[in-house]
């Protein structure tokens, strides 16, 4: 017999969530970021191997986690005190579920309430066995008080212990996914020769594993501006694709923890290098000279949507220049593309056609002399910040222009 699915699915609050699927399988810290998400509880089954059995119901009181792990006497200690032990409630659907009608990816909800972000290694699942039943096939009904019966805890409430494969981390503005798995199978053991005749045991067994990790990542890629070869490192070790990156080119995506990304850049032009990041976002880390050629970095989030058919393109200044640029992609000079973009500053995304066309740069409020006269490919449906470079050592123009893409 198998239990197969109790989803908690999590529906992000302000700042994290968790889903916990609850299901049946075939065999059977301290926060991480702040916040608060909203834990959503949905429950599902595996078929079920009994030819004999019509439907197994569960009556579920709640289900609870707590940051301690726990043990069986902990997982039946304090039922009708929820904070009891530390422990949360997570869901109180309070309701009967068949288990067998939940097969195939169906799923029912159990409810839901807010997670504090953490680590939790304690889970249970409260049922109340006066309430839960086996009917067979030939229509007999077996509760813990018919003959035959389901020999159930004899107290009102039972509470389960899940265990878990490892600690369950929910994380602020972050969703994860954990799959408990009430083994029906080995759950429910017959009694004697037959279930008609002498009736089952209940010895549950429950076992919970992640299959939707929280989001905790954050994706980034170099992009140089620079005339020294750069090397983005992480704890000290370079990140794929992303070592000697050369003037005007960028890195591979690197995938790092957005709380603590741990990065450096090699040589060290840039003493310490702390981005702010969120997970899930997609970012360019430009390196490029500042005022009186100390190298300054810009963390550029690329977290803006094209038009359907368009080009997402955002310009940043990295010239060096005292005044603001125009920029003009196409042929027309009648508007800028993008006004007045002062050095040391990205301008806001903007939707442009997408494939080549000719940019131009100026002065802001001018239209000659032209500072850079080029054409550049830009891709449909995608990011591309426009760097604004400055000319090459020992000249005054024309400016350098150089693309990078978004991750």
């Amino acid at each position: 017999m198998r239990l197969r699915r109790f989803d908690l699915l999590s529906v992000l609050a302000f700042a994290g969530a968790i889903a916990l699927p609850i299901a049946c399988s075939d065999s059977g810290t301290s926060p991480l970021n702040a916040g608060t998400g909203t834990l959503a509880v949905r429950l599902t089954d595996a078929p079920f191997s009994t030819d004999s059995v019509k439907s197994v119901d569960i009556f579920v009181v709640r289900v609870d986690g707590r940051v301690a792990s726990t043990d069986d006497n902990d997982a039946n200690a304090n039922l009708d005190d929820a904070a009891g032990g530390g422990w949360q409630v997570l869901a109180t659907p309070n309701a009967s579920y068949n288990l067998l009608a939940l097969q195939n990816g169906a799923s029912a909800s159990l409810g839901a309430a807010p997670v504090p972000a953490g680590s939790y290694n304690g889970f249970r699942m409260i049922i109340d066995p006066s309430k839960s039943s086996v009917t067979l096939k030939n229509g007999r009904v077996l509760s813990g008080t018919s003959s035959p019966n389901v020999t159930f805890p004899s107290a009102s409430k039972s509470g389960i212990k899940i265990v878990l494969s490892e600690p369950l981390k929910i994380v602020g503005g972050a969703t994860t996914t954990f799959l408990v798995d009430f083994d029906v199978n080995n759950s429910f053991v017959q009694r004697g020769n037959s279930i008609e005749q002498n009736g089952l045991l209940f010895k549950p067994v429950i076992k919970g594993s992640i299959i939707d990790a929280a989001t905790v990542n954050a994706t980034i890629r170099l992009a140089n501006a620079t005339e020294t070869a750069l090397t983005l490192q992480q704890n000290g070790t370079a990140l794929a694709g992303s070592s000697s990156i050369a003037f005007g080119t960028s890195s591979s995506c690197s995938s790092v923890n957005a709380a603590t990304p741990l990065l450096s850049l090699l040589p060290a032009v840039i003493p310490s290098l702390t981005p702010t990041l969120l997970p899930g976002i997609s970012y360019t880390l430009l390196v490029y000279p500042g005022p009186a050629s100390v190298v300054q970095s810009a963390t550029l989030s690329n977290a803006f949507t094209p038009t359907a058919g368009q080009a997402g393109l955002r310009v940043f200044n990295a010239s060096g220049s005292l005044t603001g640029v125009d920029v003009y992609v196409g042929a027309s000079l009648a508007t800028p593309t993008v006004s007045n973009v002062l050095t040391g500053t990205a301008a806001n995304f903007v939707n442009i056609p997408g494939g080549s066309s000719q940019v131009r740069v100026f002065a802001t409020g001018t239209t000659t002399p032209a500072l850079f006269d080029g054409s550049q490919a830009f891709t449909t449906d995608k990011n591309t910040t426009l760097v604004i470079a400055p000319p090459v050592a020992g000249q005054v123009t024309p400016l350098r222009v150089f693309l990078v893409p978004a991750c």
